[in-house]
């Protein structure tokens, strides 16, 4: 065999493992975007000529951190390859390969007067813009459920949404309150399509579903008119930040984030403390009773 046949067919090799592995994931209930990234390192790795060992992915780890690669993002690298490797039935060396400790941020919550300030600038006759500002903020949704959502999923005589296939392939129930409800029925009625989805794509012929990134570039053209830094994740950070903060029990919030862990919710209580720290620091309560003295 010549070294161009012996290239073609490791080729075909790999692209054949990638998508048996893109199946495994898909089943395990992984989210697209998780299937994306972690066939794509994969691919990566297999190409690179990586074996079914710990060992190997060190070495391939320690390439990528020579060119710059951060801890976080070396994270996800680790993540992608123990699947890997469990699919393949590489158990033993999937727990050898120990993920970098990342640093952990707080999420970043927008302040209620940051939110007001963006849909200000949201003409009321952008009335699709709105709503998707509205359920990303009003309820919390992840960018892809929002774009998933069918107008089928809409229960407008109980007032809430179902939302299908979320974070690990559960759906769950959100309430969503009457205001809400109306500005769907507004955008509906400016609807003369037949797609199932309920919100669409408005620059086509053919009305597809909303893809996430034009969510993230809609976010980030208001965002410069308001001024504030937003992206879809930071409107679901303020609704769970804002919903706490007007105490709103924290396994409630739990529920309507559709977090299976509780330890992943209390981040926000966090991120509220760190809001009431800045509130006491700013008013010098002491330290005016002091001057008083």
């Amino acid at each position: 065999m010549s070294l161009r046949a012996a290239a073609i067919e490791i080729s075909e090799n790999v692209e054949e493992t990638i998508e048996e592995f893109a199946t495994y994931l898909d089943l395990e209930g992984k989210s697209q975007h998780t299937v994306r990234m972690y066939t794509y390192y994969v691919r990566r790795y297999l190409e690179w000529g990586g074996s079914l060992s710990a060992r190997s992915a060190l070495r391939f780890l320690t390439r990528l951190r020579k060119s710059g690669y951060s801890s976080k993002s070396l994270n996800l690298v680790v993540q992608a390859l123990r699947s890997y490797f469990r699919f393949e039935g590489a158990d033993d060396e999937a727990e050898k390969l120990k993920p970098p400790k990342v640093p952990k941020s707080l999420p970043k919550a927008l302040s209620r007067e940051e939110v007001k300030r963006i849909l200000s600038v949201i003409p009321p006759t952008r009335k699709r813009d709105r709503l998707i500002f509205l359920l990303l903020y009003g309820a919390g949704l992840r960018v892809s459920e929002l774009c998933n959502l069918k107008i089928g999923d809409v229960d407008f005589e109980r007032g809430f949404i179902v939302v299908r296939g979320g974070k690990g392939a559960k759906d769950r129930v959100v309430p969503v309150s009457s205001a809400l409800l109306d500005e769907i029925r507004s955008y509906l009625s400016t609807r003369n399509d037949d797609s199932e989805y309920l919100i669409v794509e408005e620059r086509r012929k053919k009305k597809d579903k909303l893809s996430p990134r034009n969510v993230w570039y809609l976010l980030r053209e208001y965002g410069v008119r308001a001024g504030v830094k937003v992206t879809p994740h930071m409107l679901r950070h303020s609704f769970a930040t804002h919903m706490l903060e007007r105490g709103v029990d924290i396994r409630a919030i739990q529920e309507l984030l559709g977090h299976s862990n509780l330890s992943t919710t209390q981040i926000y209580t966090k991120v509220t403390a760190e809001h009431l720290k800045k509130a006491q620091e700013q008013a010098r309560l002491l330290e005016s009773l002091q001057g008083e003295e």
